[in-house]
């Protein structure tokens, strides 16, 4: 399992020798509008063509749905006038496809998109062994450049997230055998992340526990989907230790528990924009998150199973 702090998951593929980035915070697309998941499609890339632009192309290949939501969480509160239009870009050359133009709401995301896989990628280096925390340097090589400049740019989220990142090292390091402590680093700095797209106080607090308790779910929902793997391999994961009777029913109970709150805190909050997509987002992609694996999706077609929303 990759421990982290932050809603990125990266793991090094041997036989295709890549990088894959996923992420836990995206729409659930068959429910969607066209119109809807075009905005969303422009805001994503839109943040992918700005972390380029803004801290070298190496930061594309890293960018996740979870800093996408991010972008559009700050568009949300935004009163500026946004602008769509349709690019073409490296992967899809041929046809344009509608991006966000360069904004201020795009700032942040990217910003904070950066400063994260910075510290991922030094978290796995200090995971890893032998070629792997070399391949891993060698990544970090490329990332440092971009990191200098968004950390100088927001230093003050540069802090928190080294700080939760070395509590996050020191739980995993201890294996540490509670879900609730091992989540925290995480909450803490989604909590951190998603006030900073509000200058109203009263909506500083509703986010700062939104983001609180995403930053959760991300951490238990990464964790949950790891739990085999990680209990074979005798990797680190919370739901894995001795303390744990049932975890299957333990991570489904804490996630349940967890989307919870996030609707709660959620309905604190005064978006004034795409609130049609967040809440596709909120209410149904989190809680079908498995549904963004292929080999899950692929299983239960096969089955016939009804999907539940």
């Amino acid at each position: 399992m990759t421990i982290g702090f932050i809603p990125v998951k990266i793991r090094y593929n041997k036989k295709k020798e890549e990088i894959n980035v996923f992420g836990y915070i995206r729409p659930f697309k068959p429910f969607m509008r066209f119109c809807e998941y075009d905005v969303y499609s422009a805001f994503y890339c839109g943040l992918c063509k700005k972390m380029g632009k803004g801290y070298g192309q190496f930061f594309r290949l890293m960018l996740s749905y979870d800093f996408a939501f991010l972008s559009m969480l700050s568009g949300a509160y935004s009163e500026n006038e946004l602008t769509i239009t349709k690019q073409r870009c490296i992967i899809h050359p041929f046809k344009k496809r509608p991006c966000l133009c360069d904004c201020a709401e795009l700032e942040y995301a990217s910003g904070a998109a950066v400063i994260s896989v910075y510290h991922k990628i030094c978290d796995s280096i200090a995971d890893s062994r032998g070629l792997m925390s070399v391949f891993f340097k060698i990544i970090r090589s490329f990332a440092k450049k971009g990191y200098k400049k968004a950390s100088l740019q927001y230093p003050s989220l540069a802090e928190v997230v080294e700080k939760r990142m070395n509590e996050q090292f020191i739980l995993e390091k201890e294996r540490c055998s509670s879900v609730d402590a091992a989540c925290e680093p995480t909450a803490q700095i989604m909590s951190y992340m998603a006030e900073g797209v509000s200058d109203d106080e009263e909506q500083k607090k509703a986010l700062a526990g939104f983001g609180y308790h995403l930053g959760r779910f991300v951490y238990i929902a990464d964790a949950f989907e790891d739990m085999k793997k990680d209990e074979k391999k005798g990797s680190y994961n919370p739901f894995c230790s001795n303390s744990v009777d049932d975890p299957q029913r333990y991570a489904a109970e804490s996630i349940n528990l967890t989307l919870g709150m996030i609707a709660d805190y959620y309905g604190k909050m005064e978006v004034k924009k795409f609130k049609e997509i967040i809440d596709n987002v909120i209410f149904l992609g989190l809680k079908n998150f498995r549904l963004g694996n292929k080999k899950f999706l692929k299983k239960i077609l096969a089955e016939n199973k009804e999907i539940k929303v």
